[in-house]
């Protein structure tokens, strides 16, 4: 189960670090600042992970206790 929640809690912070980037993606098209497109191009896929991994975090912490 450790390997488990260490799994969720990585994925909790790629999906965050990916989220962050995609808000620096937004800012930086809406000044006309050229900037990579990895971040638009797989939004959904770094919201997945994100959700996988508060989800996961959430349900591994309730059966700590």
């Amino acid at each position: 189960m450790k390997g488990l929640e260490q799994v969720f809690n990585w994925m909790l912070v790629i999906g965050l670090v990916l989220m962050v980037g995609r808000f620096a993606t937004v800012a930086f098209m809406y000044f006309d600042i050229p900037f990579t497109s990895f971040f638009r191009d797989y939004g959904l896929v770094s919201f997945v992970i994100l959700i996988v991994g508060v989800i996961g975090t959430e349900v591994m912490k309730s059966k700590k206790k």
